[in-house]
């Protein structure tokens, strides 16, 4: 007779056999991925739409579009561009050399490395009629302490100077040299007629900075630039070459995806065939069991590329952990029929199959719900695949006649054997070890949200990437202040303040730059009060100047007249002219609707630079509290609180979806639930505990892993519960784990941190479940085969 677990989902057990397994839905199947190899030969007509942006990974910041905004504005400058600097002993040699090659790259818009490419228009004429707005803060003291008598002879110094550029009417104290040369921070010097830069050691080193027409993630582009700096540095051995820009970051990331695929997908591939082979000892058998996964790929494929529309070369990594998963099925089906022969039939494993696949999609679809477009479309790949390979197994495995050789039933009962307990684990011993483990965790297990786990860099290309901005004196903008205001006087007004109260920290040791760009368009009351120092100076200082340097009388009357009608310098101004060129990226201008509250302001960013230790961050966090309209941006820390949201956010619907699943499980085994769930639920605990103990901290994609553990441990639970004292179901379960655990614990040995995060927990917690299956089985279990 029948056990009850088995007469319950009757309709599953008795009914699917006629509607899945006719020739006409084999047939339909067929045709379906058919079609679904001519949409992806389509699609793939001109190459791969592929995507090596790890960027893809992050959330979207839905809280504040405006620092979105600005954090975007802030980087585009430096997205598309890319910086090397060079050092060899015949530096305009190597460097003509260098830039001979970088000219030959399809995707280059501009490359700029002689002194003349950066030669812009003398600002002095674009700001010739601003000038007496401009007054450095030297100037402005100097002026308000003796009205600028102590600028007189410095005046005399420069209008009889040959090498000065004396303007006895316009700017007879050359106000607007002095202005322009505060402003002039640059680094970067002409030399031999290149753009140079030196280091603390006072090496040179020649500056070829490069504008991509095209993105820095298309493959083509990426290739062409390595491959032209490798053959530069064959050719100059001697050489010490720089590299600076997202590009070489974006090249390295494509180059460990495609090897990590290579690595990882053809490991698993190989392993898996060797595997197969030793236990069917048929190749007819492998090519069979291959089936699924050549159709989970083929359905998977082109229906991910057409709802996202470009394939991330990570999911490719992750897809190759597919192969651990697809074929569970077909193990499941071929060692049931290997060891039965004439007997096999597929209605009895329909229910377990069936829950197999909603436990492992409840995994993958968790992954679905994230608002990380990267592992939504992991989570889709993965998905459809197991779909794909399912349905390959229900509908064309039965129908395939594969031998069944004998040592497939001798190896399945060696292992049953070697595998089952000896004696029974003590219900107290088991939950004195769950609590001592719950204890282990809830002490000594620890979190890490770092934004790292997504950077895939070496440390060296990070350590040379710092040493280029630091040499260059820039900042991508990872740290800033976002200044709001109602009106352009306000917001500069509230810039200069911050300007003002940035300096006094600094003065005080607090060892950080900024950059402002109130300091180059003053407040308008800043710009009357220039103007009235200027008045002041035109007086009797002028007229001394002009009597001692014996020019014409007239000189002074005209040099006053330039005073009338002085124009306020705008911020719209400064940003149209070449020298204002840079400050384009910190000016975010009027913020649309969208901005909520902030709707109809006025938005600026300060940039802060050098801002690495603990008391810095804690410092600018005081300055901006004070004021409501006054933001700081950290947005590596910002884009970490948001991974940490993100992980938070899946252990709720993971526990959502386990407690669904419970519920499907207590009605399908009643007091055997437990049974079904404690392999996976005991793994995972096992890998928060070693994590605990090794001090390996939580993150979001170790707990991504632990969906997969959970997936494929309830799977690996409801086989045993369906089967459990039948070799042939140890044998698949033992098959299908090694598989995953091929599979997925490869990608522990992937230099991806993010991958090497998944990888490792499921290489622990799959292991666990197969130690743990055997524990949990009931001892008493029947199947329904034995029975009949």
């Amino acid at each position: 007779m029948a056990s009850e677990p088995h007469r319950r989902l009757a309709w599953l057990s008795s009914r699917p056999a006629a509607w899945l397994s006719p020739r006409p839905l084999a047939w339909l199947w067929a045709a379906i991925l058919v079609g679904c190899t001519l949409l992806l030969a389509w699609q793939l007509r001109d190459g791969l739409p592929s995507d090596t942006r790890l960027t893809a990974l992050l959330p979207e910041d839905r809280q504040a579009s405006l620092i979105e905004q600005a954090s975007a504005q802030l980087g585009q400058p430096f997205e598309n561009r890319f910086v090397l600097l060079l050092a060899a002993d015949d530096l305009p040699k190597a460097s003509a050399a260098l830039a001979e090659r970088l000219s030959q790259l399809p995707d280059l818009a501009c490359l700029d490395w002689r002194d003349v490419d950066l030669a812009d228009a003398d600002p002095s004429e674009t700001l010739g009629d601003y000038r007496y707005r401009l007054l450095t803060p030297a100037l402005q003291a100097t002026i308000d302490a003796d009205g600028g008598t102590t600028l007189i002879e410095p005046a005399l110094e420069r209008l009889f100077s040959p090498l000065g550029s004396p303007q006895p009417v316009r700017d007879p104290f050359g106000l607007l040299a002095r202005w322009l040369n505060v402003q002039d921070d640059a680094r970067i010097e002409a030399w031999q007629g290149l753009l140079t830069v030196r280091d603390g050691a006072g090496t040179r080193r020649a500056l070829l900075a490069g504008q991509l027409a095209g993105s820095p993630y298309a493959l083509p582009t990426q290739q062409a630039l390595v491959a032209q700096l490798a053959a530069f540095e064959r050719a100059h051995p001697k050489a010490e070459l720089l590299q600076s820009g997202l590009i070489f970051h974006a090249a390295a990331g494509a180059r460990q995806a495609r090897s990590e695929i290579s690595t990882i997908g053809l490991g698993a591939f190989a392993g898996l065939i060797v595997i197969l082979l030793t236990v069917f000892r048929s190749p007819r058998t492998l090519v069979a069991l291959l089936l699924p996964l050549i159709g989970g790929l083929l359905f998977a494929l082109p229906l991910t590329l057409a709802l996202f529309g470009r394939l991330h070369l990570l999911t490719l990594a992750f897809g190759a952990s597919l192969i651990g998963v697809a074929i569970d099925y077909a193990l499941h089906l071929q060692s049931d029929r290997a060891i039965r022969g004439a007997s096999f039939r597929l209605r009895p494993l329909l229910p377990g199959l069936a829950l197999g696949l909603a436990s492992s999609l409840v995994a993958y679809l968790a992954q679905a719900l994230t608002p990380l477009p990267g592992l939504r479309q992991m989570a889709t790949f993965a998905a459809l695949g197991l779909i794909g390979a399912w349905l390959c197994v229900v509908l064309w495995l039965p129908r395939l006649r594969l031998p069944a050789h004998p040592a497939t039933a001798r190896l399945a009962e060696r292992l049953w054997r070697a595998t089952t307990p000896r004696r029974r684990l003590s219900p107290g011993v088991a939950l004195l070890g769950v609590a001592l483990m719950l204890a282990i965790v809830a002490g000594r297990l620890e979190v890490n949200d770092s934004l790292r786990l997504l950077n895939p860099s070496s440390p060296q290309r990070l350590a040379e990437e710092r040493q280029v901005q630091t040499l260059l004196g820039s900042d991508t903008g990872s740290h800033y202040l976002l200044v709001r205001a109602g009106d352009e006087a306000a917001l500069l007004e509230r810039l200069a303040a911050l300007g003002d109260a940035l300096d006094a920290r600094i003065d005080a040791g607090l060892a950080i730059g900024y950059d402002n760009l109130a300091e180059r368009v003053p407040p308008p009351a800043e710009q009357r009060a220039n103007l009235a120092r200027v008045r002041r100076l035109y007086g009797a200082p002028l007229a001394a100047l002009v009597e001692r340097a014996g020019l014409p009388p007239q000189t002074l009357t005209r040099a006053r007249a330039t005073l009338d009608d002085v124009p306020l310098l705008r911020v719209a101004d400064w940003l149209a002219m070449p020298a204002g060129e840079r400050d384009r990226r910190l000016w975010l201008g009027r913020v649309d609707a969208a901005g909520g509250d902030q709707a109809g302001m006025l938005a600026a960013t300060l940039l802060l630079t050098g801002v690495d230790a603990p008391d810095e961050v804690a410092a600018l966090q005081q300055l901006a509290a004070g004021d409501d309209a006054v933001s700081y941006v950290d947005r590596v820390a910002r884009l970490s609180a948001l991974l940490g949201e993100l992980r938070r956010h899946i252990a709720g619907w993971v526990a959502a979806a386990l407690a669904g699943l419970m519920l499907v499980l207590a009605w399908r085994y009643r007091r055997r639930a437990w049974r079904v769930a404690a392999p996976a639920l005991g793994a995972l605990l096992g890998v928060l505990t070693l994590f605990a103990i090794a001090g390996i901290p939580l993150n979001l994609f170790s707990q991504l892993g632990m969906l997969l553990v959970l997936g494929i441990g309830l799977d690996a639970g409801i086989f045993s519960a369906e089967h459990g004292r039948h070799p042939a179901t140890w044998l698949a379960i033992t098959l299908s784990t090694l598989t995953s655990v091929l599979a997925f614990g490869l990608l522990a040995f992937s230099a991806t941190p993010a991958l090497h995060n998944l990888g490792l927990t499921c290489l622990i917690g799959l292991t666990l479940v197969w130690l743990l299956v055997p524990w949990v089985r009931s001892p008493d279990m029947t199947t329904r085969q034995e029975n009949a």
